[in-house]
């Protein structure tokens, strides 16, 4: 039904199931809120879902915002397929007329940021920020926060590692479709993933492995299987694997030496990476799409914004702990309407191998909730191989893979049963922040080093060590205040000094239900700020402040004006009327 009304609107274009899933629920929000927090999983086409929200739905100039260059380009060729040739898309490279005469402007963060002082903040009609998980860095806070349009952000990764929380500009997520999700749901390609260790595995190790962990009982610590088991493979065996693939492949390497070293390797093929410009790159890329390079070799590029739709092969050539970029990296293979995608991992640590399990597990769920005759089983095939495969997807993990994964099953058994008794270890050994834990916790063998995926019921950091709500300051104002008395002015400051004064909760985003976000609650409620904005104007203007990134920084050191001047004074007149400049008049 949400498809047929989708079509009737956009001839040209058919969404996408998550896409029609997307679009009115991200609508809804921006009418009610102005606000809407999308997560797409990686290959479901957040990009052209985000274009389809916006078309026929807000008029007006539109911003679209991303933090990388490399994907400008492909942004700009998605919603040209929704707003047609004759929509003006311009890429936004500094110069304020040229935004005048745009439908929709395109740019990085780093472009728009420093020219806000020549851009009212009533510039734009609506806001795209692409790959959201982004935008608490300040200085892209600061752009997004300058304009006052409705602002719908689209990721697939909400969550940072630093505990800066996203939802503070976009609101909560109105729909949220993971990968194993869309894999669960037939959404994406069917997959063939080799788990390869057979060219880099120590069979005799792991046997000794087995035996002092299986039948003697030693615990040993990831680090020290990863050591022992896994030995780095030939890169002229690994190559001679890759080669009997013919499909058009994208090979993630460790690092740029690597990378160069390891592309000799192979036929018909070229490296992408940072050390290139920005115009070879999209030549290499314009090679690949066109089949005159078959094999692209990348080093932490490739993640976000690249589409290259009849990729067939995906290598993994390198470990990584961070499963935000291992999604992002598999998705450059799995786009919609190829036959397959067939995944080489050769795999490095153990650390992986838990990652792809938890995949699997989360798959195997999500499929037999959606029916009852979808799997397909799991089992140990003739190959000697464990396969786990349902409806579109199919795993096959080596025979050491499967040895492996019971020693691992011990090691992780020998955990603390319950989170409590594991936070109640952790204290005695003078364990009192998540901070702390990271770089202790080896110091009891008995203790995970994630225990928020060990323990299906772990309650946060603070419960797990003991602290509650009363411990902290009652109010996030008095919270907010004790913060400032200890000169904390940033989000990232307060992550680093809250230890300072005891009664700091960590994640005061979570502790507090009313919490009103970063720039209020380190502004000090002890504080009174200029009560008229003529009176902060006059004060600005005497710091001889010259544009709005100008007060960021000089600002501070009057403490009576506030840090964001447009959202505390109702009657705000723009940058440069605050700081006594002449404002430029938009042509009619």
């Amino acid at each position: 039904m949400v498809l047929t009304a989708i079509k009737g609107v956009f001839p040209m274009i058919v969404p996408r199931p998550a896409q029609a899933l997307a679009i009115p629920a991200a609508r809804k929000a921006l009418e009610d809120t102005g606000r809407a927090l999308v997560v797409l999983a990686t290959a479901l086409g957040k990009m052209l879902a985000s274009a389809l929200i916006w078309h026929g739905f807000r008029r007006g100039r539109g911003l679209f915002l991303v933090h990388d260059n490399g994907i400008l380009d492909h942004a700009m060729q998605e919603y040209r397929k929704v707003y047609g040739r004759r929509a003006r898309l311009v890429r936004f490279e500094g110069r304020p007329e040229a935004v005048r005469r745009a439908d929709i402007v395109f740019s990085t963060f780093q472009m728009m940021g420093n020219h806000l002082h020549e851009l009212p903040a009533d510039t734009f009609d609506w806001m795209t920020v692409d790959e959201g998980h982004h935008s608490q860095a300040t200085t892209y806070r600061t752009t997004i926060e300058h304009f006052t349009c409705p602002r719908l952000s689209i990721t697939a990764t909400p969550n940072r590692s630093d505990e800066l929380d996203i939802r503070e500009l976009f609101g909560e997520e109105v729909i949220n479709i993971s990968l194993e999700e869309a894999i669960a749901r037939g959404w994406l390609p069917p997959i063939e993933y080799h788990v390869v260790t057979d060219e880099g595995f120590d069979e005799e190790a792991l046997k000794r492995i087995t035996e002092e962990v299986l039948k003697e009982g030693h615990r040993l610590s990831f680090d020290e299987i990863n050591r022992r088991v896994f030995i780095r493979a030939r890169d002229e065996k690994i190559a001679e694997i890759i080669e009997q693939y013919k499909e058009k492949t994208v090979i993630f390497c460790r690092n740029i030496d690597h990378v160069e070293h390891f592309v000799g390797f192979l036929q018909s093929a070229e490296t992408y990476h940072s050390d290139h410009s920005r115009d070879y790159n999209r030549d290499v890329l314009s090679r690949l799409r066109a089949g005159d390079t078959r094999r692209v070799l990348a080093v932490n590029a490739f993640n976000e914004g690249i589409d290259v739709p009849d990729v067939g092969l995906i290598v993994f050539y390198r470990t990584t702990e961070s499963e935000t970029i291992f999604r992002q990296q598999l998705g450059r293979g799995m786009r919609p309407g190829k036959e397959k995608l067939i995944v080489l991992d050769f795999v490095g640590n153990l650390q992986r191998i838990q990652m792809l399990m938890a995949m699997v597990d989360k798959v195997k769920k999500l499929r037999e909730e959606l029916g009852p005759d979808v799997e397909r089983g799991s089992g140990i095939g003739g190959d000697g191989r464990l396969h786990v495969s349902g409806t579109g997807f199919d795993f096959v993990f080596s025979d050491a893979v499967v040895d492996l994964m019971s020693v691992l099953d011990r090691v992780q058994a020998e955990f603390y049963p319950t989170w409590q008794e594991a936070g109640q270890a952790a204290l005695r050994i003078g364990i009192k922040t998540s901070y702390l834990y990271g770089d202790n916790y080896r110091k009891d063998a008995k203790l995970p080093s994630d225990p928020n995926r060990v323990y299906a019921d772990f309650p946060g950091w603070e419960a797990f060590f003991g602290r509650t709500k009363k411990d902290f300051y009652p109010k996030w104002e008095e919270a907010g205040a004790a913060a400032v008395r200890l000169n904390i002015a940033t989000a990232k400051a307060y992550h680093q000094l809250y230890r300072g004064d005891a009664r700091l909760p960590a994640a005061p985003h979570k502790t507090y239900a009313d919490f009103p976000g970063w720039t209020t609650f380190l502004s000090g409620r002890e504080l009174r700020f200029y009560s008229t904005v003529e009176e902060a104007s006059r004060a600005a203007q005497a710091l001889g402040i010259s544009d709005a990134r100008d007060y960021l920084k000089k600002s501070r050191s009057d403490n009576k004006l506030p840090s964001n001047p447009n959202q505390v004074y109702a009657d705000f007149p723009g940058w440069p009327a605050f700081l006594g400049r002449r404002r430029t008049r938009r042509p009619r």
